[in-house]
């Protein structure tokens, strides 16, 4: 017996009784396309890998998976909170969950130091940098930077040096970083804004 359409009446029963375990916007696996712009990849709809999607972004990936896992300490779901999870092995992000929260949460971006850059191509960029990034193109160590950080009185204006507390982590403004580095390196001026 059928009702008129292709299937039989039961197997339309079939499907309104079918559990949903995915929502709409859950069922396909996109790739971040090279020719959208953040705000076109923003108001996708789907499944995507964190990795492409913070390549994009122009944001290390750990950035999300850090916020993901003071979520879920909280008793969050970062899923449904932020759109982000691992699956296995892979991170991926639901953009319908991932853009509103992107867009609410968004931090100043932190600068990828580029494979090919050596430290005064580094030195000449501009934006906000991971200081181990950083560390690994110039003749100092993040030991060496750190504590000159800790006796400086404002190291921030001072160095374009400090210790983020949303990051977790010691960053640099690359301009103002750039100025202490010749300063200290070209000029000799190993003493200024220090403590003692």
């Amino acid at each position: 017996m059928t009702n008129g359409h292709a299937g039989t009446i039961e197997q339309d029963i079939d499907i309104v009784d079918v559990e949903k375990i995915f929502n709409d916007d859950e069922m396909h696996l996109l790739s971040v396309k090279g020719e959208w712009s953040e705000e076109e990849m923003l108001s996708q709809e789907g499944i995507f890998f964190l990795k492409d999607v913070a390549q994009k972004l122009q944001v290390h990936s750990s950035e999300f998976k850090k916020e993901a896992r003071a979520l879920e300490k909280m008793g969050k779901n970062p899923w449904e909170v932020m759109g982000i999870r691992k699956t296995w092995t892979h991170w991926q992000v639901r953009m319908k969950k991932f853009a509103p929260y992107y867009r609410a949460h968004r931090l100043p971006k932190i600068q990828t130091v580029e494979k090919h850059w050596d430290g005064n191509t580094l030195l000449s960029q501009k934006g906000r940098f991971y200081l181990t990034d950083v560390c690994e193109r110039i003749p100092f160590s993040t030991h060496q930077i750190r504590y000159q950080v800790r006796r400086c009185r404002n190291p921030k204006e001072e160095y374009g040096v400090w210790k983020d507390d949303q990051y977790k982590a010691y960053l640099v403004d690359m301009e103002k970083f750039a100025r202490w580095m010749k300063r200290i390196w070209v000029h000799g001026d190993f003493n200024t804004g220090r403590l003692d």
